[in-house]
């Protein structure tokens, strides 16, 4: 097996503005429909960041609303007298004490270690007014202000206390619906970012398909000489889809990260700024882990994806050879071949599983140690009455938010350095330059004749040189067969006569016009080929042999007929409409010649080339199309390339080509007179006969 011949080219720089700048190209089409994801983005990272803060609310205003008794002494800013001796505090003006000022009031006892559940009484509202009566030896009244120690609300009724925190309930149905509303509201937004966001990814990846696929159409035949299908058909599936995850995950969530982490941080400092600032000292540790995980994970992402794409050409390159593997009985070795290339893929995710397997714990230590932090010196100041209960838990909720943006965003960089990789193949198959192409101001309308002039051909696919200075003469309707040992250069011939490769030296002429003036589509309509290796495509046989032509089924049948191939296809329980499959395997090789044939003549071409067209032929077969053979080459300049010497018999001129040159040429018998190469070839295939 080849490794240069599966192994991946090595890419560049990992992140590289000229790749976005090209990607946008893409994404300029769709850019409302991102726009549009991008404000319900916003939207639903708005709507997310406040749910802790409404646990907050719920918790101080309306579950464990409370506040304290200060001396005289001490001015806590909004305070409410009591008495001579003490003023009533809630807990949010405290949190506005500085904390040393507040441990040294709690030393001088000049503020109650007791927190007290308060409410304002309505002289109107009698029921409440009544259970505070009732229960007069557990509170504390000042005018409309009840204060009540929470230890002595366990002792009241559950009833008495249903009323007297009935407000208090009331507030927490209305923050409830509140939230329900805020959850909707969210599920709508997420739901119009995620569709809008999936559309425009689609849509991008379906026009960059076409675009790879359309650049391989118009590619010659020597870059698929170099490169594995397997390869290519991970460019357009694999690639592209590595491209579509960073747009729909990656650059999504990286603007909603962002922005959360902007909002988080904003609120926490909000709320509390030591404690924000004693959860932000954990930054350092996790960049650090961030910056080593980065750099780990950029090799191991390019070996997992060049390892993807060798194994995907070896197995596209078993699969395509299988008649072969089992005809020679190769099963095991292939097997051993294609463990050995899955064993490397198979480590190198190993290598990325340990990598994240690495990764993740260590960031969920680092965040359990955050909200650690948290809770030690949060609950410090709760026990303090520095803080509420409720700022704890909401700094808890934004601590485990503010760890979630930067853990997605940093396991979004393997997404990021696939997308990069497959950007930048993607992006190097886009770039190949086209060898093969049209002219701008090449020839369209031409009347073709079929007069055919090499002149001092050289040509070579790779180092060495397989055509050497030929030169030839074909006149319009002259049936002419070429012949020689394999590997003489006969194919190479025909290939360059419809530009599927570009020669070194010399010049090809048409009517007296160079191909290379000719349109590519043009000068290929006026040629047609039957190769020995035919190829069909899956559909039906009729649909083979107009190959997109639009021509009806009647004319597909006249055609079929005209060269004898109805007599096979009629054979078929269901005719024309017979299903073909992939490849047309389940023909036999003369049938899928026949259909060749009458392929050709569909697309009635000036000039006929048949590569071999009749070597697989059985005798039968053969009978049956040499009156269509003559009536396809009739009127048509025709060149034939032929094993058989005994079909070349009647050709109006016979070229022998040997290591790249032409080296006879005449009628058979003038060949078979001169007792030349020709001679012999034909001896050694009639002695064997």
């Amino acid at each position: 097996m080849n490794d240069l011949y599966h192994d991946e080219i090595q890419v560049g720089k990992v992140f590289d503005w000229r790749i976005f700048t090209r990607l946008y190209d893409f994404v300029k089409p769709y850019g409302h429909s991102l726009l549009i994801a991008f404000i319900f983005l916003i939207i639903s990272a708005g709507l997310e960041i406040l749910y802790p803060y409404i646990t907050k609310i719920a918790i101080d205003r309306y579950i464990l609303r409370s506040g304290r008794l200060i001396s005289a002494e001490v001015d806590a800013g909004n305070r409410i007298k009591i008495n001579d001796q003490q003023y009533f505090v809630p807990q949010q003006d405290l949190e506005k004490v500085d904390a040393r000022i507040l441990r040294s009031w709690e030393k001088d006892s000049l503020i109650s270690a007791e927190r007290y559940y308060y409410l304002f009484v309505d002289s109107a509202d009698t029921k409440t007014s009544a259970i505070v009566d009732k229960y007069e030896d557990q509170t504390i009244v000042s005018g409309d202000l009840v204060l009540i120690p929470y230890g002595n609300m366990n002792k009241m009724l559950q009833k008495d206390v249903l009323v007297l925190r009935r407000d208090d309930s009331i507030g927490l149905i209305r923050l409830v619906g509140l939230f329900l509303i805020i959850i909707i509201v969210g599920l709508f937004a997420n739901y119009f970012h995620i569709y809008m966001s999936q559309y425009a990814g689609q849509m991008i990846m379906h026009l960059i398909r076409s675009r790879v696929f359309a650049k391989l159409q118009l590619l010659g035949l020597s870059f698929f000489d170099r490169n594995p299908v397997g390869r290519l058909v991970t460019r357009a599936t694999n690639d592209v889809e590595a491209i579509n995850e960073a747009f729909t995950q990656v650059f999504v969530r990286f603007f909603k990260d962002i922005f959360l982490l902007i909002g988080i941080i904003i609120i926490m400092l909000f709320i509390n700024v030591r404690l924000a600032l004693i959860s932000f000292t954990i930054t350092p540790l996790l960049l650090f882990i961030t910056f080593y995980f980065r750099i780990r994970a950029r090799n191991i992402y390019r070996i997992v994806r060049t390892k993807l794409a060798k194994l995907n050409a070896v197995l596209q390159e078993n699969l395509s050879g299988m008649r072969i593997i089992k005809i020679f009985r190769r099963e095991k070795e292939k097997l051993r071949q294609f463990d050995a290339v899955n064993q490397e893929y198979l480590k190198a995710n190993f290598n990325q599983v340990l990598l994240m397997s690495f990764f993740r714990p260590t960031i969920e230590i680092v965040s359990s140690f955050g909200i650690g932090l948290i809770l030690y010196f949060g609950g410090i100041q709760v026990i303090t009455g520095k803080i509420s209960l409720g700022v704890l838990v909401a700094f808890i909720a934004y601590i485990e938010m503010f760890f979630r943006p930067i853990r997605e965003l940093t396991e979004s960089y393997t997404t990021l350095q696939s997308a990069m990789a497959s950007s930048e193949r993607i992006f190097l198959l886009l770039d190949e330059p086209v060898q093969v192409k049209s002219k701008e101001k090449a020839i369209h309308d031409i009347t073709p004749k079929g007069n055919i002039i090499f002149k001092n051909v050289w040509f070579k696919y790779d180092r060495d040189w397989v055509l050497k200075g030929v030169s030839l003469n074909v006149k319009a309707g002259e049936r002419i067969a070429i012949v020689g040992p394999t590997g003489s250069g006969k194919t190479s011939i025909i290939n360059l006569l419809s530009r599927l490769y570009e020669f070194q030296k010399g010049q090809i002429l048409i009517d007296g016009i160079d191909i290379q003036d000719i349109d590519l589509s043009t000068l290929r309509r006026m040629i047609g080929v039957v190769p020995q290796d035919v190829f069909l495509f899956a559909g039906d046989i009729k649909s083979n042999i107009r190959l997109g032509l639009p021509i009806d089924d009647l004319e597909v049948s006249e055609i079929a007929s005209r060269i004898n191939a109805n007599a096979i296809i009629e054979r078929f329980p269901k005719g024309y409409d017979e299903n073909v499959a992939e490849r047309g395997v389940t023909f036999s090789t003369g049938e899928r010649q026949l259909l060749a044939f009458a392929r050709a003549l569909a697309f009635n071409p000036k000039i006929l080339v048949l590569d071999e067209a009749t070597a697989n032929i059985d005798a039968e077969t053969e009978k049956l199309i040499q009156d269509g053979l003559q009536k396809l080459t009739e009127g048509r300049t025709s060149i034939i390339i032929a094993h058989r010497l005994s079909t070349v018999k009647e050709a109006d001129r016979i070229l022998v080509v040997l290591h790249g040159e032409i080296v006879e040429s005449g009628r058979h018998e003038e060949l078979i007179k001169a007792r030349g190469i020709y001679y012999q070839l034909y001896q050694m295939q009639t002695f064997h006969q």
